[in-house]
């Protein structure tokens, strides 16, 4: 049997699916995350979120973040850490949602909290505090390379 034009053009075919098949089945195992798994409607909420950092802005002063080899330190400002009703924290990975964690505010006595690094991930954490003083909520962030 002789090799002839078509069947040139019907490898080239087969060739061609077989490729468009491959890309399918690793663009389908391929794991798209999002930011976080409810990112639309929190995009919806954004201006909300817009008012507590202008809060924010406007306060005498903000948290201080600081670590050490075991420990992450939040120190909250005294005058408006003693009207604290609830808050929380957020330590943000950028690279994936599923290593994010969520730690509700408890002060100590000298207004700070204290987070341990046991069970969380080195690497670059946005911490995401939010809380409340009174009736207005406020939101601040800070980018730490964790070590």
């Amino acid at each position: 049997m002789k090799f002839s034009w078509g069947h040139g053009a019907i490898l080239i075919l087969g060739l061609f699916l077989t490729g468009m098949i491959t890309l399918l089945v690793i663009c389908l195992s391929h794991d798209v995350n999002l930011v976080t798994p409810d990112y639309y409607p929190k995009g919806i909420e954004y201006q909300q979120q817009i008012n507590r950092i202008n809060r924010t802005n406007n306060l005498s002063k903000e948290i201080v973040f600081s670590q050490d080899n075991d420990n992450i330190y939040l120190k909250f400002p005294s005058q408006d850490s003693l009207n604290i009703a609830k808050g929380k924290i957020l330590l943000f990975y950028p690279r994936s949602f599923r290593f994010d964690k969520e730690y509700t505010i408890s002060l100590n006595d000298s207004l700070g909290q204290l987070i341990s690094k046991d069970s969380i991930m080195k690497g670059r954490c946005i911490i995401k505090v939010n809380w409340k003083i009174d009736t207005m909520d406020y939101y601040q962030e800070e980018t730490l390379m964790l070590r």
